[in-house]
């Protein structure tokens, strides 16, 4: 089991929301076959995303991305060993940067313009397991409401 981390620069055209949930889908999709996890964060000009897996099967993910017109720039932050995923229920969460999360993107260091050139791959992790939990809060939230 191993963890990559890496950014790209966005080079979306058009309607950014269509465009993640395009990639997300594709991603879930391929994902599942290749049983890799992970999540993707978004903020409209890069992209951060873990990669859980087989090293041979996130490798062949990330080959993909580099290739991937929507990605330019891509950069490997770390690739490590993992003795269990962090993300073992999302064959790729996607996070958009928005203003409900901005206090987690604060609280790690990362207010206004994020530039992932500057950022350690801890922070990364932590950042994305914290926008996971917002999420799934935000979900019960939604279930218990309903």
């Amino acid at each position: 089991m191993h963890q990559l981390i890496y950014f790209s620069r966005n080079t979306m055209s058009g309607d950014m929301l269509k465009g993640l949930k395009e990639i997300l889908s594709v991603s879930q999709r391929n994902n599942q076959r290749d049983g890799v996890t992970g999540s993707l964060i978004f903020d409209k000009v890069w992209f951060l995303q873990i990669l859980e897996g087989d090293i041979e099967a996130i490798q062949a993910t990330y080959k993909r991305i580099e290739q991937d017109p929507r990605h330019c720039e891509a950069t490997v932050i770390t690739l490590r060993p993992l003795i269990q995923r962090q993300f073992p229920d999302w064959g790729m969460g996607g996070l958009l940067r928005s203003p409900d999360v901005q206090e987690i993107f604060l609280s790690h260091g990362i207010g206004g313009e994020m530039d992932p050139r500057k950022l350690h791959a801890a922070t990364v992790g932590d950042l994305a397991l914290d926008l996971k939990a917002f999420e799934q809060r935000k979900r019960s939230d939604t279930r218990k409401a309903s």
